[in-house]
């Protein structure tokens, strides 16, 4: 799953800094999606955009505590992100419009480079030479489950 800004006109995925994605990438679910989004329209957009300064108290300043004090000169626009960011958590939406973008979360799948030969292997500017994590615990020939911090152990 990943969050994508679309073109108000066409309804396609605009490049935002070299990136179709919006937040840290792909996420495992759309419950994650949405929480990187909820922050992203909370914390990071307003910074982004200079509603709320860079240097500002990390995690305790964001678009709803400026906008619930409503001293601040953008505190309406403030406002509107975190209305956007309570519709995500109440309504579970898939599709939000705040500031003149369209947010949606969508399913995303990773590429895989297919020619004649197969699959294309690693290219030379390819560093990360580390194999895929384990998602499940060994399963042995007899049916015991064998944990990670076991084989340490031993």
């Amino acid at each position: 799953m990943a969050v994508v800004d679309l073109d108000e006109q066409q309804r396609h995925p605009v490049l935002r800094g070299g990136q179709h994605e919006v937040g840290s990438g792909a996420h495992a679910t759309a419950h994650d999606t949405r929480k990187t989004l909820d922050f992203s329209l909370t914390w990071f957009e307003p910074r982004q955009r200079g509603l709320i300064p860079w240097g500002a108290d990390d995690r305790a300043v964001d678009a709803r505590a400026v906008a619930a004090e409503g001293t601040d000169p953008a505190a309406r626009e403030l406002a509107e992100y975190a209305q956007a960011a309570d519709r995500l958590r109440t309504e579970r939406a898939n599709r939000i419009e705040v500031g003149g973008t369209v947010y949606q979360i969508c399913r995303a799948r990773r590429l895989l480079r297919w020619g004649p030969d197969g699959p294309e292997g690693p290219r030379p500017s390819d560093t990360n030479s580390h194999p895929p994590a384990p998602l499940h615990p060994h399963l042995d020939e007899d049916g015991n489950v064998h944990y990670d911090h076991e084989s340490d152990e031993a």
